[in-house]
């Protein structure tokens, strides 16, 4: 039998050699299809994801915030079209990004550091987009677009960017908008890092309403980050805009004659409680937040003793000072502790106590025999003193709450502060004293324990000239969608109604004309226009004396109440109500009478 050729290895050796091979084939196979089971089906959802993730990179749009206009729709704040340029270092390598940085640093005139610096800071993934250059000239723009296919990862957007129209003429009213921060974006986990948000003002208050919602594509990139095609679009929905209460013309008014002085004024309307004006001294360039190129303008606001950023409408407290003797004036009439024909003499002091301890009357000399008329026209202390030891504190401190003191007045604007009126009981637990007589009288003049703001005195002063109305003072009117359909108007809320004897809101009107006509007041006469009015000088421990003075005009209907409070102005009389006057003036397009005061009153008032 042929058992073929004569080799070295036989038939046997030759089958198990090969049952080895197919050993090893069969484990080659097995490994991979182990490898392909695992990729595809195991971890399949997660590797396809990351693939995806490789090739598609989502390019956000932002969308416009909404526009915020006057009463009469003149423009307050708008956007404009910024060109800005982002990157995502997707899967370049160290030395590809800093070759395509370089490249742009040449287009930007921006120093290939300084760029780099912004793309390592950032805390976001490799696909993230950085933005490394904001606000950027339409050249620039279009020279780097068009070498877009050289620079993977570059991309050049047009963004919207704030614009504050009216300046520091509104900003304590407009706000502004920054970058949202670390702990904003834990509060607001439907915002991400680089959004911007309202950082003061209606900005701020009305954020969500004038922010909208983003928009964005889909777009597919190759391995090398350059731009194939965009997968889908969703476009932005651009925010709610805003109609305010405010009327350029009284708001120029008010800024216009506070410029220099640190202060605040109110302009509001008596009938509705919608605020007309609103001017915080000094003020501040709400534009200047917009631009990083600006930080240093920022840093002086922040370091100035002045306090620009300070909205003194609302987070500043003071005490009223005489201008609060009308809630004095109303307590007193209402409870019978006075009337028509009450006379008190003020030989220029009171005594009180056992040690006789005179309270002096801002008036050395004295008043002689007042009535309540006479007392507000001339701002009388004594009158006041004399008979609030009769109507008691507790209720002083009725009325006062009645008028809106000691609590927020609500309007819709952030960061208001609530003042506080006193009583026993605060006394005690705050000071660990007794109430005494002298915190009484204080207390009925403005003076003393009292702290309201300069808002709470506008919401009074409208009560004053509606005859007892307590509206919740508001300054936005509506707000309109992108169609300019209104969406929500708001309607006067009143607070409380004082339902005040008309005798005796007569009263106090006829005292408050007479202050302008003849009394303490003269300074802010207008001719051609009825004013009722009320100065006020709070005494300030800490240095000049504050100055205060409230009004509101014309006296048969009134169209606006008034109030101008000067820091450290001095003299009621002599500084705020001449500023008031000139304001009046030019909201009613009128001349102020050039008055000079008596020599007594030019001394020290109240």
């Amino acid at each position: 039998m042929w058992h073929g050729e004569n080799l070295s290895h036989t038939v046997e050796s030759f089958f198990s050699r090969l049952d080895f091979l197919r050993f090893i084939i069969f484990v080659f196979l097995g490994f991979i299809l182990s490898r392909i089971i695992m990729f595809q089906i195991i971890k399949g959802d997660q590797y396809r994801t990351l693939s995806e993730t490789n090739r598609i990179i989502i390019y956000p749009q932002p969308a416009s915030r909404g526009i915020i206009y006057d009463k009469n729709m003149d423009t307050i704040v708008n956007n404009k079209p910024s060109f800005t340029v982002l990157f995502s270092r997707q899967t370049l390598t160290d030395t590809e990004v800093g070759n395509v940085i370089t490249n742009v640093s040449k287009h930007l005139s921006i120093p290939t550091e300084t760029l780099l610096n912004k793309i390592n800071l950032s805390t976001g993934k490799n696909f993230s987009l950085i933005k490394i250059a904001e606000d950027i000239s339409k050249n620039r723009a279009l020279r780097i677009a068009e070498k877009i296919p050289q620079l993977p990862g570059v991309v050049v957007r047009i963004e919207p960017v704030r614009v504050y129209k009216w300046g520091n003429v509104a900003a304590h009213i407009t706000g502004y908008v920054r970058e949202v921060s670390l702990e904003e974006l834990t509060r607001f986990p439907n915002m991400k890092s680089g959004d911007l948000i309202g950082k003061d003002g209606i900005e701020r208050e009305y954020d969500e309403i004038l922010r909208g919602v983003d928009g964005g594509s889909q777009v597919e990139v190759n391995a090398h980050g350059i731009q194939k095609r965009i997968l889908e679009t969703v476009s932005a929905i651009d925010g709610n805009s805003i109609v305010l209460t405010i009327d350029k013309k009284i708001q120029n008014a008010l800024a216009k004659n506070m410029e220099g002085r640190t202060g605040v004024a109110i302009a509001i309307d008596p009938y509705t409680g919608g605020i007309l004006g609103l001017y915080s001294s000094p003020s501040f360039e709400p534009n200047a937040f917009i631009s990083k190129s600006r930080q240093g303008q920022i840093s002086s606001y922040l370091k100035s003793n002045k306090k620009p950023l300070l909205n003194r409408a609302l987070q500043c407290q003071y005490p009223p000072a005489s201008v609060y003797k009308m809630v004095t004036a109303f307590a007193g009439l209402e409870n019978g502790v006075i009337n028509s024909e009450t006379i008190i003499n003020c030989p220029g002091f009171i005594e009180l106590g056992k040690y006789k301890k005179r309270v002096k009357c801002w008036a050395k000399n004295g008043h002689g025999n007042t009535d309540i008329i006479g007392a507000l026209a001339y701002s009388c202390d004594v009158f006041f003193y004399e008979f609030s030891m009769k109507l008691g504190p507790t209720k002083l401190k009725d009325w006062a709450e009645r008028f809106g003191f000691g609590k927020k007045t609500g309007i819709d604007l952030p960061s208001e502060e609530k003042g506080l009126i006193p009583d026993k009981t605060w006394k005690k637990n705050k000071l660990n004293q007794d109430w005494y007589d002298g915190d009484t009288v204080n207390m009925s003049i403005g003076q003393g324990y009292i702290w309201t703001t300069p808002m709470q005195i506008a919401q009074y002063v409208c009560a004053v000239a509606n005859n007892g109305i307590l509206f919740r003072p508001f300054i936005v009117k509506k707000i309109i969608n992108i169609k300019g359909e209104t969406v929500y108007e708001k309607n006067p809320q009143i607070t409380n109604k004082l339902d005040i004897n008309t005798s005796n809101y007569n009263l106090v009107k006829q005292g408050l004309i007479g202050a302008i006509h003849y009394g303490t007041g003269k300074n802010a006469r207008i001719k051609g226009l009825s004013i009722a009015g009320k100065t006020g000088t709070a005494q300030n421990p800490q240095g000049e004396n504050h100055s205060w003075f409230v009004c509101y005009a014309p006296v048969e209907k009134p169209k606006i109440a008034l109030v101008v409070f000067i820091e450290h102005g001095g003299s009621g009389s002599t500084v705020a109500a001449p500023i008031t006057g000139k304001m009046l003036a030019d909201i009613f397009d009128k001349h102020p009478e050039t008055t000079v005061v008596n020599e007594k009153i030019e001394e020290e008032l109240e």
